[in-house]
């Protein structure tokens, strides 16, 4: 009875979200140059979403899985391994996240796989025709020595993880020209990392989970607050699984310029309009939306329409790749399905003016 639930909700998935992306394929060409191409390939800036730990290619499916690490992971290949991380149906954020526990023991505490995992984002990113990216990540996450995944691999520190995600990035950007800045999930010293990697490419600090449990805690909202005094750039995840009240407290109490999501903001007028009045960025991912059951299949209207139709300061960006397994295209065709009013909103999102008015450029040395 549970599989054929599932599988009845895989399938109005598909047909009532993938099946209405037919009409946009005329405007995702523009003039330029006198000449059509594709414009989103030309000048697009993805901000949000995209966490670098989520961004596995076939550093999970390797010999050194069984050999050196014996990490089991019971599958035969690779597309067997794509397919045990995919979340098919809408859930919770919950369930969305449990495939972390599959793929996070191969890459912790491992210098040279968060390496590669950083310079095969870029090469991802540069074939979807993204010029410039922001990437996130928390390194006490990926660290041996501060990591709740159990690891055989030896002593890595949060500092060296930042260290390898830098070499990474570094290396991917001059091969793919492409330009890769990071930005630190907290933890409680992450803002020390935050400055001392500000050289590096590392240009904000956010905050990611569960909104219910950490999004306002005492240490977080002072590391943001002492973040605005050492002109470190700011976003939070707020108003995903969380209400309205969480967005408010992300602008306010910790001064975000950027908020990841933030779909719920729009069932407190007050709020959505304060949000509207001071221009605050919102980090769209559309597909992550429905999978995380932060948007029900059945709303009339998507939160990303109303922010489309009410001018508002966001971006669509490609969340969870190994979660989700859709491309940028695709996510832009989900979003162009979902009732547009009219070409004007189409074009309004497929420009990059927004995004790029709302990049966390270094801090001018």
């Amino acid at each position: 009875m549970q599989e054929e639930t599932e599988r009845n909700n895989r399938v109005y998935f598909k047909t009532s979200f993938e099946g209405r992306a037919r009409r946009q394929d005329k405007l995702r060409f523009k003039e330029k140059n006198s000449r059509s191409e594709p414009f989103c390939l030309l000048s697009r800036v993805r901000l949000g979403g995209c966490h670098i730990n989520k961004s596995l290619n076939t550093i999970c499916y390797c010999p050194s899985c069984k050999t050196e690490k014996k990490i089991p992971l019971n599958v035969k290949t690779l597309e067997d391994l794509l397919d045990a991380c995919c979340i098919h149906t809408p859930s919770c954020l919950t369930d969305f996240l449990e495939p972390f526990s599959i793929f996070l023991p191969v890459i912790v505490g491992d210098e040279v796989a968060i390496e590669r995992v950083a310079y095969e984002f870029c090469e991802d990113a540069a074939k979807e025709g993204v010029l410039y990216s922001e990437v996130r990540y928390c390194p006490h996450l990926l660290s041996s020595t501060f990591s709740p995944v159990k690891t055989c691999s030896g002593p890595l520190t949060p500092r060296e993880v930042v260290m390898s995600v830098n070499r990474g990035l570094s290396r991917g950007s001059v091969d793919f020209k492409i330009t890769v800045r990071s930005i630190l999930c907290w933890s409680s010293d992450i803002l020390q990392l935050c400055l001392e990697f500000q050289r590096y490419g590392v240009v904000g600090i956010d905050v990611a989970g569960d909104e219910s449990t950490g999004l306002a805690a005492p240490e977080i909202v002072a590391t943001f607050r002492n973040a605005v005094e050492y002109g470190v750039h700011r976003t939070a995840h707020a108003g995903e699984a969380g209400p309205a009240k969480n967005v408010q407290i992300a602008m306010t109490d910790m001064m975000a310029q950027r908020i990841g999501h933030g779909y719920h903001v729009v069932d407190d007028p007050d709020i959505y309009a304060e949000c509207l009045r001071r221009r605050i960025h919102f980090e769209a991912c559309p597909y992550s939306s429905i999978l995380t059951g932060s948007v029900p299949l059945t709303d009339i209207k998507h939160p990303i329409v109303r922010f489309a139709e009410d001018n508002a300061n966001f971006s669509i960006s490609r969340d969870d790749p190994t979660l989700i397994q859709k491309t940028l295209d695709q996510e832009y065709d989900f979003f162009f399905s979902l009732q547009i009013r009219s070409e004007r909103h189409l074009s309004l999102c497929l420009t990059s003016k927004l995004q790029c008015r709302t990049l966390f450029f270094p801090a001018a040395r």
